[in-house]
């Protein structure tokens, strides 16, 4: 039996048996002859204890149900082997994947190949993966299959089921991957749905790193690339109940080693981030690009540590042994009226609270160091703030702080610099980073900017209504 199967019982079960509760209960009061005011109440109490008790019931059943079904080592083969794929960034991750996962762990053959030209990237070495009439029949009977997940018949034809398969198959974004295995019956369907999300979401991160790296390649075009860029970056910023949040990007060339993003995890939580990538130019922005897209498709956002991890894993295997990153994980929760964050040595982010004396600045000091050199094996601080109502959150890059004038003084430095923020700290967000980009450029006079500047700030509305 399926986990939907089984949820479904469990839900159509408990649904049946508090609907006969619900029956026996008022007429078992009719019988004692209780008046009829009685008879509402004793039904209305009753009617909410067994809503709140069958939806209990329902989970927890179906919790321990899903633990049984899922504990079974074929399905946990593709469920570790879907994971692992969250983790990887290139073809041969995914090949390496498969080796680890199914070869070794269930002997399963594999084959991948590319849609289009049905020509093949990856064969496991088992005789039927490496069969040519085999290899012939798969092309011949599922090459023009829409995207989705299926199923192999003992004949190399489509089947809509798992029991006495074959094998089974995945066609997503322009790539066909097959397993032949005769163990698909004792594999939960769950598992296969999971597996085709996690290789959607896995092609279309190599589709798009591929895209970056030819365009680098191939062109001298330097606008492309940062067209390119600027399409990981969010097009609009998501609007938030009880968060005013507003930005300002401006890279210092076309292409630049800057990231930001506000990501709504639900109504109440918001995932803001802002890094910069050691260096200038196309690798900066390659690792930029990827760091923004580990981020995206990260399944719980609300998770820093993993991000953080999920980041560092992805930097170093870019392969370049001078780049790193530092980066600012903050998790706004306007329900709890905290702010949780990582702050992995990012010039200060900035708390502007509203007082009785007037508005004063906290600054959220580092909590671990550089991201992307070796990998981070100690524990990850994650820190936490209150957050009160029309305080700001303030997030810059070292282009904002680290600005020079005339006499070569660091902006970030200056009384000028603090006293403006407490000032701008009356606006909206929008006006607020206007004012701080205008400033920027007050202050450095005839000079010109030498780094990037990102600047997203966020004012949290009244939070006791």
């Amino acid at each position: 039996m399926t986990y939907r199967n089984a949820r479904r019982l469990i839900e159509l079960g408990s649904t049946a048996a508090a609907a006969l509760a619900f029956l026996l209960v008022p007429l078992i009061a009719i019988w004692n002859s209780l008046s009829f005011g009685w008879v509402v109440f004793i039904s209305s109490i009753l009617f909410i204890g067994l809503y709140v008790g069958r939806n209990w019931l329902v989970e927890a059943l179906s919790e321990n149900t899903r633990r049984v079904i899922f504990r079974k080592p074929e399905t946990q083969v593709i469920l570790d082997f879907a994971a692992r794929i969250g983790q990887a960034f290139t073809i041969p991750d995914l090949i390496e994947a498969i080796r680890d996962q199914v070869e070794k762990r269930a002997d399963m053959g594999a084959v991948l190949v590319r849609s289009n030209t049905w020509e093949i990237i990856y064969q496991s070495p088992t005789t039927a993966a490496r069969d040519p009439e085999i290899l012939d029949l798969l092309q011949r009977n599922f090459r023009e299959w829409s995207e989705g997940f299926s199923f192999v018949n003992g004949d190399l034809s489509i089947s809509n089921t798992n029991v006495g398969a074959r094998g089974f198959f995945v066609n997503a974004k322009g790539f066909h991957l097959f397993f032949l295995t005769r163990l698909c019956g004792l594999i939960d369907m769950e598992a296969f749905r999971s597996l085709y999300g996690e290789l959607r979401i896995y092609f279309d991160r190599v589709i798009t790193i591929s895209e970056l790296f030819e365009v680098a390649s191939l062109s001298k075009e330097w606008e492309l690339i940062a067209e390119t860029q600027r399409s990981f970056l969010p097009k609009v910023l998501p609007k938030v109940d009880r968060l005013d949040i507003a930005v300002s990007y401006r890279p210092l060339v076309n292409v630049s080693g800057d990231y930001y993003d506000a990501i709504a995890v639900d109504d109440k939580r918001t995932l803001f981030v802002v890094g910069d990538v050691s260096g200038k130019g196309l690798a900066a922005a390659l690792i930029m690009g990827i760091i923004v897209n580990t981020i995206r498709v990260a399944k719980d956002k609300s998770d820093l540590v993993g991000l953080i991890r999920g980041i560092d894993r992805a930097v170093r295997d870019m392969g370049f042994d001078d780049k790193y990153t530092v980066v600012f994980l903050g998790l706004a929760d306007t329900e709890k009226k905290t702010l949780r964050y990582i702050n992995a040595a990012m010039a200060d982010p900035i708390i502007i609270t509203q007082t009785a004396l007037g508005p004063k600045l906290r600054r959220l000091e580092p909590t671990m160091g550089l991201v992307g050199l070796v990998p981070l094996d100690e524990e990850i601080l994650v820190e936490e703030v209150p957050l009160r109502s029309d305080e700001y959150i303030l997030l810059a890059s070292d282009g904002v702080t680290e600005v020079v004038n005339a006499e070569g003084e660091r902006l970030g430095e200056t009384e000028q610099f603090e006293r403006s923020l407490l000032q701008y700290s009356r606006q909206g967000a929008e006006d607020f980073v206007g004012s701080l980009t205008g400033l920027l450029y007050d202050y450095v006079g005839d000079l010109a900017l030498k780094d990037d500047v990102t600047i997203l700030a966020a004012k949290v509305g009244r939070l006791w209504d």
